[in-house]
């Protein structure tokens, strides 16, 4: 677990800026440093769309060509149900949630899946990478 831990870490840029570094020798600020470099793994809501959509265009069975924001999985794309099954248990590797599955039936196309996505409460995902 430390050497997963350890190469993460080696990966993982991360900016302080000068005021951050000077709050993390004060032990109550340690927190407050914490919680933003947490919050901050909880991307803008263009940079989930991003993340989606290259996840979509990866798909093997769909042409990348085609894929928008507001293209519906099954009509734009020819995705069958079982193709949408996959598809969803991407999005939820790749994002660290669990997508219910009466909700994976309403998302039809990438918006559906950022909206859904951004509207997860922060601390249930960050409890459910642990």
């Amino acid at each position: 677990m430390q050497s997963l831990r350890d190469s993460i870490l080696r990966n993982l840029r991360v900016t302080f800026s000068r005021r951050q570094l000077i709050l993390v020798k004060d032990v109550n600020a340690t927190g407050s440093l914490h919680q933003q470099l947490c919050t901050s793994a909880g991307s803008s809501h263009d940079q989930v769309t991003a993340r989606v959509i290259g996840l979509v265009r990866k798909f093997d069975k769909i042409d990348a060509a085609k894929v928008t924001e507001s293209a519906d999985f099954q009509k734009d794309l020819s995705l069958d149900s079982l193709d949408r099954v996959e598809l969803v248990m991407a999005f939820e590797q790749e994002f660290s949630i669990e997508i219910p599955d009466e909700q994976a039936d309403k998302l039809k196309c990438c918006a559906d899946v950022t909206n859904y996505i951004k509207s997860v409460p922060k601390q249930e995902t960050a409890s459910e990478g642990s």
